[in-house]
């Protein structure tokens, strides 16, 4: 008698689970912001397997937690950068700044836009994919990559000024810039290079 109580509940059991849970997999699993604390030297960018490029935020420079470019204490960004290095402890690259912006531009000396701020609770990253609001400005980044090319989109606010610095002169480090160039070659269209000397 038991055992016909038992089969039944068993059953109904096994369909519950069957029915109630998603089939995960490994990728799932990633949390790209892993390592970017403390003095892991991580970026949470978008990236492929042997990719040329690493597109990701860069919140700090010139000290050895700016390795990666990221440092997840931080609540600010200067723009998002196309190579980064992962966890060398070793600081280098970010070549090729990009920054969206609504504001007026200011010519500093140490930058050509304020860093603008941002929040973790608007920030998403996940195999290949990174995004967060540029808070005080209301734009969304959203970040993807291939081998070789990385690839930017920006949703701006409606009724607002909407330009994209191509920051040419950007480093993580007290690097040497040997040449670089940028002119363009259509209405939407940019061409350019850069040659550094760093780690």
């Amino acid at each position: 008698m038991k055992l016909k109580l038992f089969a039944p509940a068993f059953a109904a059991l096994l369909l519950c689970t069957a029915c109630g849970t998603e089939e995960k997999s490994p990728i799932d699993y990633v949390n790209p912001f892993v390592g970017t604390g403390f003095h892991g030297h991580t970026y949470p960018g978008a990236t492929v397997p042997f990719g040329a490029v690493q597109l990701s935020p860069d919140t700090r420079r010139g000290n050895w937690d700016a390795c990666a470019g990221y440092h997840y204490d931080d609540s600010t960004l200067k723009g998002f950068s196309h190579t980064h290095l992962s966890g060398t402890g070793c600081l280098d690259l970010g070549d090729i700044l990009l920054r969206p912006t609504t504001r007026t531009l200011i010519l500093t000396a140490d930058s050509l836009c304020p860093a603008a701020s941002f929040s973790h609770k608007e920030e998403q990253a996940t195999p290949g994919y990174y995004a967060v609001k540029v808070h005080d400005e209301g734009i969304l980044a959203e970040l993807t990559a291939t081998t070789h090319v990385g690839l930017h989109r920006y949703t701006f606010p409606k009724q607002t000024l909407r330009q994209v610095i191509v920051d040419m002169a950007h480093l993580l480090d007290n690097e040497y810039i040997y040449d670089s160039s940028v002119k363009r070659t259509a209405p939407n269209e940019l061409e350019g290079m850069r040659c550094t000397r760093g780690w």
